[in-house]
């Protein structure tokens, strides 16, 4: 009975299961984010390197998406919402383990690239913003170009960066500093 009962859920589109998990269709629910489940954790796992740290923003973003699923506004779809969520989970798990870059004028660029939920112009413009700050990143001293790329690339915390580049934590940190701030100067110009 109960499989029959998953059965005519899984029939079900986006829409209709957020429906039913706003009224506290727990079967809908579960269904809806069985489908994102494995997109959601390779996402994760782009952003991140390590495994288990992807599964607990994954449980984070499930968890989040359980309490708040009466604040979704079907204007936008569930996946988008869904990939807001992760990326914003995401973001949080990094401040909390002291992971994020100091590149506070270019964060967005970081941001997730939902290209099936953006505006083709938007998608373009964020492309265009991507290739120029991997350019200038490119065009830094190795040092540099190499102490960025650990802390963006691998959110590496600088005491292991400071190992992998075989330097003081003070120098990779002043290397991080004066790469953010010549390709802040680049960007700009």
């Amino acid at each position: 009975m109960e499989n029959r009962g998953r059965k005519k859920y899984q029939q079900l589109d986006d829409e209709a299961l957020t429906r039913l998990a706003k009224q506290g269709e727990n079967p809908a629910f579960d269904i809806l984010l069985g489908r994102y489940r494995s997109l959601i954790k390779r996402y994760l796992l782009s952003l991140i390197v390590d495994p288990n740290a992807a599964e607990d923003i994954l449980q984070d973003t499930f968890i989040k998406v359980y309490t708040s699923i009466h604040q979704y506004r079907q204007e936008a779809s569930f996946k988008g919402w869904l990939f807001v969520i992760a990326r914003n989970s995401w973001k949080n798990y990094l401040r909390s383990h002291q992971y994020l870059s100091r590149i506070d004028q270019n964060k967005d660029i970081y941001d997730l690239d939902i290209a099936s939920e953006q505006s083709p112009e938007n998608a373009l413009i964020q492309q265009q913003q991507s290739k120029l700050l991997r350019i200038a990143i490119d065009a830094l001293p190795i040092k540099q170009r190499t102490t960025l790329s650990l802390r963006i690339d691998r959110q590496l915390p600088f005491a292991n960066i400071a190992d992998a580049m075989q330097c003081s934590l003070s120098t990779a940190k002043a290397n991080h500093y004066y790469g953010v701030k010549t390709v802040g100067r680049m960007i700009a110009a």
